[in-house]
């Protein structure tokens, strides 16, 4: 990058930033470039800019500037639907969102992937011959390959106990997670459907001494995946999870229970609290996507906690204890009742003895393959969204008026009441972060504002509407999708990190609510679960994510309230961070080129949870980055730094199980070693004597345990 185009520490903020891309943008082009920069420059740029805030013009806009570059056309070409693409077309071409989704007509349940398809014709097949009376073994490789690649001495196990269908299965197909942090070929894939499928597998896997390990959608980053050479079980077929952009929310259709298989059921059970509580029986190949569209259904009982995302299965979510947000709700294994699970000798067990649930609740695989899970819901309440995009000094204030970087000082900085402005703002965020329902805060890197998504319930449905609505869905998968596109294409990843970190902060800021034609403070009333799944489409974008769980300290003048000053401190120390080099002298940080997100929350009972023990709350704090960062050699020393600061306040921070922390040091130690010896130190033998309970009453040993669902990361922290 040339001299002129490096801003001092005052301007690194959005307008300056953008105007910096508008006048130099070209200079990065070469000649096999199909970028259109006048899209780029007079329907994305400019409006921004100009405050123009409008996100059908500024998404129009970026699919124009990229739609005739090589990364584009071959993502667009992996949409298998073509209603999808027509939908796109019809948009880039000028037709409104709501427009586009009027006319759908395809249901979700019916629209197989062609790597569904194909198996179900496999089967067909397998099924004809079995009644024909042939030889099994003989015509197995005739029938899989060479119509699939993968496919090498293929053993065949049941999905039921009749022996007229067979489990999907691969033979070393190469495994990738979804940030791309793991890599590594099982001896076999299997994709069973039925609970029987899963029991044999494990049985099979018994007889040939294989381990077994588990996967949805492969959103974590850390080494909880299977190993090379051993079984790994899928309960997402193959085609979706390997390819972007997965349709799943953008598909219409109902939950239909004659239609599903055997993992992916949904049923209620009996209410625990009439009126108030009651159990549900889910299967754990369900998505949260058909979850929460049977709870919309319904319109009767909800998880009253989830992760934002819902290309995600039931049991991949529960299984690393991940959680939702709000002071006064848990993890989700919290609500989690009872557990069936296919044990290491291949026999279906179940566990709900309200202590040992405590460990197999959020067992991470270790216990068996869980196949279906057992959650106390919440009778169906309304979430009154208030959704803001309010200065950075103010929206989170700092403890410090100086804290806050010259780019990011507003008007209000140099005011005669700056003092009292900012006074306000904190006993306004501590009122929401000690009451709100559900309580989250977004900063897009070098934006002046931030946005604030924190809201409450009632239990009226008066004025309710769908949130998003259709059109929104749209929009925000073309927003994820397209995310995904920019990404790749080779001039993004010539520009200059801040640059990169600038275009996808007002992609994301310009989709969020208020926009153009809103109010400052929009109200919508919405089902608990369409405001919990806020944002669609998420899982198209791949992304880097490092989170911690910090405890919130009791106050020095009421130890039974927590003190939120170590929030707002958590929050302006990656600020400062991203700010430091610039402010010295240095070039503009381009590590995080994506947003700093935290949550509050609760305390977990949960024996390996991050957040046990923090009975007054937890600060879940994350910083995530694009994937340009890590290959710029940018994230790693980010992330240390801020791992450094992080666990500096004191208390037991402990890092989310499934985002980033191998390789970084806790403290002065290896992630690992620190996890076992220090912020785990008295759970773990915890979890693993609740193991041995269970064994001894289910007949297997810890032992057998380890030998078949164990891996190289867990033989470390849990069995040695």
């Amino acid at each position: 990058m040339s001299q002129s185009t490096t801003l001092p520490a005052r301007s690194l903020e959005r307008t300056h930033i953008l105007k910096q891309i508008l006048e130099h943008i070209e200079e990065f082009s070469d000649d096999s470039d199909e970028v259109d920069y006048a899209a780029l420059k007079e329907e994305v740029l400019k409006p921004v800019i100009a405050e123009r805030f409008d996100p059908e013009v500024q998404l129009r806009g970026f699919l124009r500037t990229f739609q005739h570059t090589i990364t584009y056309r071959k993502a667009y070409s992996n949409i298998k639907s073509p209603e999808l693409r027509g939908q796109i077309d019809a948009f880039v071409n000028g037709k409104h969102a709501k427009d586009v989704t009027s006319n759908l007509g395809f249901d979700l349940l019916l629209h197989k992937s062609p790597g569904v398809q194909h198996h179900f014709s496999l089967l067909e097949e397998l099924k004809k011959l079995l009644v024909g009376g042939l030889e099994l073994k003989a015509i197995v490789k005739d029938i899989f390959h060479p119509k699939h690649k993968y496919v090498k001495d293929l053993p065949v196990v049941y999905e039921g106990i009749k022996e007229n269908s067979v489990v999907e299965c691969y033979s070393q197909v190469p495994f990738e997670n979804w940030g791309l942090t793991v890599k590594d070929t099982p001896r076999y894939t299997f994709l069973p459907n039925t609970v029987n499928g899963v029991k044999n597998v494990v049985k099979y896997a018994l007889k040939n001494n294989y381990r077994v390990r588990c996967a949805g959608y492969r959103h974590s980053w850390s080494s909880i995946f299977s190993q090379d050479n051993e079984i790994l079980i899928s309960f997402v077929n193959l085609h979706t999870v390997t390819t972007l952009p997965d349709p799943m929310s953008i598909v219409p259709g109902e939950y239909d229970p004659s239609k599903v298989p055997e993992l992916k059921t949904i049923d209620l059970k009996e209410e625990t609290v009439p009126g108030k509580h009651r159990l549900c029986r889910v299967g754990a190949a369900v998505t949260n996507e058909e979850f929460r569209r049977w709870a919309v259904a319904g319109k009767a009982w909800s998880l009253p906690a989830d992760v934002i995302l819902v290309e995600v299965t039931i049991g991949g979510v529960n299984g690393p204890i991940c959680h939702g947000a709000g002071i006064s709700h848990k993890t989700l294994s919290d609500y989690v009742r009872r557990i069936e699970y296919v044990d290491c000798l291949g026999n279906l067990q179940a566990v709900d003895d309200p202590q040992l649930i405590k460990a197999a609740a959020g067992a991470f695989g270790l216990l068996g393959v869980v196949t279906h899970i057992t959650f106390e819901l919440d009778a169906m309440t309304y979430a009154i969204m208030k959704p803001l995009k309010e200065d950075v000094g103010l929206g989170v204030p700092p403890l410090s008026k100086k804290d806050i970087p010259i780019a990011l000082r507003g008007d209000w900085y140099n005011a005669p009441d700056a003092d009292q402005q900012i006074a306000k703002a904190t006993e306004e965020f501590k009122t929401r972060a000690a009451n709100d329902y559900y309580t989250e805060w977004f900063w897009f890197t070098y934006q002046r504002k931030i946005w604030t998504n924190t809201f409450n319930t009632t239990a009226d449905p008066t004025g309710a509407v769908n949130y998003p609505d259709d059109g929104n869905v749209f929009l925000q998968w073309i927003q994820g999708w397209l995310g995904g596109v920019i990404t790749e294409v080779p001039l993004f990843n010539a520009i200059p990190g801040y640059w990169q970190a600038q275009l996808i902060a007002s992609l994301g800021m310009a989709a969020l609510p208020p926009t153009l034609g809103e109010t400052k403070t929009p109200t919508y009333k919405t089902l608990l679960p369409d405001a919990l799944h806020f944002r669609r489409g998420v899982q198209n974008m791949r992304v880097r994510d490092l989170e911690l769980q910090i405890p919130l300290p009791p106050r020095s003048d009421d130890p039974t309230k927590p003190d939120f000053s170590i929030v707002q401190r958590a929050w302006w120390d990656v600020i400062k961070l991203v700010y430091r080099d610039a402010e010295t002298g240095g070039d503009p940080s381009s590590a995080m080129r994506l947003a700093l997100e935290m949550r509050l929350m609760g305390g977990s009972d949960m024996l390996l949870a991050p957040q046990k023990g923090n009975d007054l709350g937890t600060l879940s704090i994350e910083v995530l980055t694009l994937p340009d960062a890590v290959a710029d050699n940018e994230w790693h020393g980010f992330v240390q730094k801020v791992v450094d600061l992080w666990t500096s306040y004191g208390g037991n921070v402990r890092p989310h199980w499934a985002k980033e922390w191998e390789g970084i040091n806790f403290k002065g130690m290896d992630a690992r070693k620190y996890l076992k010896d220090v912020a785990y130190r008295d759970q773990i033998p915890e979890f693993r004597d609740a193991l041995v309970k269970i064994g001894e009453t289910q007949g297997w040993t810890i032992d057998q345990l380890q030998k078949r669902f164990s891996n190289e990361l867990w033989d470390k922290l849990v069995f040695e």
